[in-house]
């Protein structure tokens, strides 16, 4: 809710069911928008900043799944998104929109043809103007690229092509997003994002191994299409309730027990924090990097790790 603004939101299942909810003509932004970043924002903005010039509402047409689930290469994986569903609306929330449709990708919908796609689907959403980035498809890229989608859509609605949108000479992408954070380069990734990269997760019990050196951490079950950034500690905030506080979180395996054979885990030492949240569903803001995680030779040696972890921590949050 933007003020007294509510965003709508419709499932569309074509072509079963075509709910369509804006009465007046649609400005609408096109786009998958995994992780709503800098250049996803560019694209909402100007349908948002285009439609309040023409007194109508701001949509935004988004999926239920990414493509390469339903057709692509890895489909027998788990495809892994820097925003899941309700992340995404939250995001698209925060940024004003009026009306979200998510289609459900499958593999009748996949098969559309271009023309078919834009008069039996675009055309049924009561479109003013489609708003998308230079390098949208709906379909294969040779003919299903904005060039042609120009003349598809031609008398039938406008199209705002939205150019590459760059930072240091890379383009801003989720897949650019998704190497930072494999590469413990987190502040960059929150630089293209606009905002600190987000997971979610539930407390759940752990072996409670950090209780016993005197660093007890909240274990959170976070599920595997969520994208987390690559191994190490890290300084955070973690969200219980409506607060926010500071905390170094540990992604691995425990290296100094059972000889890093133990499951992936994530691990909040939640500073200043005494309370029982087991059960609770957390959400953590990566902030940045401060080291990988070492198999240490005795429990001794990571306890001063961890005290030094905690400093870092510490003067992280003070300067700020």
């Amino acid at each position: 809710m933007i003020g007294d603004k509510i965003m709508q939101v419709q499932e569309l299942n074509f072509p079963q069911q075509m709910n369509i909810i804006n009465q007046k003509p649609l400005v609408l932004a096109a786009g998958f928008f995994d992780g709503i970043h800098l250049g996803h924002q560019n694209v909402i903005k100007t349908a948002i900043r285009l439609a309040k010039t023409k007194q109508l509402p701001a949509g935004v047409l988004t999926f239920d799944r990414h493509p390469a689930t339903v057709f692509g290469t890895n489909k027998s994986q788990e495809y892994q998104y820097l925003s899941l569903p309700e992340r995404k609306l939250e995001l698209l929330q925060k940024l004003g929109v009026d009306i979200v449709y998510i289609a459900k990708f499958n593999v009748e919908f996949s098969q559309l043809t271009p023309a078919k796609f834009v008069q039996e689907f675009l055309q049924q959403l009561n479109l003013d103007t489609l708003v998308a980035g230079f390098d949208w498809t709906f379909g294969p890229k040779n003919i299903a690229n904005m060039q042609h989608l120009r003349t598809l859509a031609e008398h039938k609605f406008k199209v705002v092509e939205i150019p590459k949108l760059q930072f240091a000479e890379h383009k801003i992408s989720s897949t650019n997003i998704k190497k930072y954070l494999a590469n413990q380069q987190i502040e960059q990734a929150n630089l293209l994002l606009g905002y600190n990269y987000q997971n979610s997760g539930l407390v759940v019990h752990g072996r409670a191994v950090g209780r016993q050196l005197g660093f007890p951490t909240a274990n959170l079950d976070i599920s595997a299409n969520q994208l987390l950034p690559t191994f190490g500690v890290y300084i955070t905030r973690v969200q219980s309730g409506q607060k926010w506080y500071p905390a170094m979180t540990q992604i691995g395996r425990n290296l100094t027990f059972n000889h890093g054979q133990n499951p992936i885990t994530v691990e909040a030492n939640i500073l200043n924090f005494n309370q029982d949240i087991y059960g609770q569903e957390l959400k953590i803001e990566w902030l940045q990097y401060i080291r990988e995680e070492i198999a240490f030779a005795n429990e001794l040696q990571l306890i001063d790790q961890l005290k030094s972890d905690q400093q870092v921590t510490q003067n992280y949050f003070e300067k700020k």
